[in-house]
């Protein structure tokens, strides 16, 4: 069985079509879902939308690209969501210096935050890293404890940056359906995994694989990108989902 471990199942393209979905989902072999929240009123959602329907699960905290928009009280409102047995995770945290670079230091100093909390419930933290992996790594590294452990998503990160994630040994990576495209360039990085370092995801609505490019991404789809990844490291598709799903347990027990 497969476990998708990061859809935002609270975006509009999806919470319209919810129950169809996630059919879809149970007849691709998706036993589980894990939805990161990106702020207080996702994170509501979510535990409604958990509470509803088996399978899905969810990690609370703020997205880096929103930090800007609250004060800490936000992240404070956030942590007292966390005793729900359905919760699992931390985030979607991390840094990003895609869109505004501007509040750098506000990034650092939310994830700091999550980070604790993540240590605090002994839960695993989600981490974002858009053209950031250098400095996301560093604030992992300065925090860094036996409890602390975690994922981190959609990673795009060269092989010597990988490294520098293997090295934290209770952390892991995962790919998205961009894996799948004609120019994705780290194809290197992906063979490098070992094979229990590494999950599987969709970030839905976001980079839907080949061949559903163009449309919103759901976690159905999460088939097509386990296909490339076996694919790129050379091992049947079976033995990829068993790696994917032990590592899930290992991650998240679930």
């Amino acid at each position: 069985m497969i476990v998708d471990t990061h859809a935002h199942l609270y975006y509009e393209d999806i919470l319209n079509n919810i129950d169809e979905i996630l059919k879809r989902a149970e007849d691709a072999g998706i036993e589980k879902i894990i939805a990161p929240a990106v702020d207080y009123k996702t994170s509501m959602q979510l535990l409604e939308l958990t509470a509803k329907y088996p399978m899905v699960y969810a990690a609370l905290g703020i997205h880096p690209t929103d930090v800007n928009k609250y004060e800490y009280s936000e992240l404070e409102k956030i942590e007292k969501l966390f005793d729900n047995d359905k919760v699992v995770g931390v985030g979607e945290t991390g840094l990003d210096y895609y869109w505004d670079t501007s509040y750098n230091d506000k990034q650092k100093e939310f994830f700091r935050l999550h980070i604790e909390i993540a240590k605090a419930r002994e839960l695993p933290v989600i981490i974002h890293t858009r053209n950031s992996i250098d400095d996301a790594i560093q604030v992992v590294k300065d925090n860094y404890s036996e409890k602390l452990k975690g994922q981190f998503h959609c990673f795009d990160g060269t092989t010597e940056q990988l490294d520098k994630v293997m090295e934290l040994k209770t952390f892991y990576v995962s790919f998205t359906g961009n894996v799948t495209y004609k120019k994705y360039a780290f194809a290197d990085t992906v063979v490098k995994v070992p094979m229990n370092r590494i999950l599987s995801e969709t970030d839905s609505p976001f980079l839907s694989p080949i061949p559903h490019r163009g449309k919103p991404n759901e976690p159905s789809y999460i088939v097509n990108t386990i296909k490339k990844v076996a694919e790129f490291k050379n091992v049947n598709e079976d033995e990829m989902k068993k790696s994917f799903r032990e590592n899930v347990t290992s991650l998240f027990k679930i």
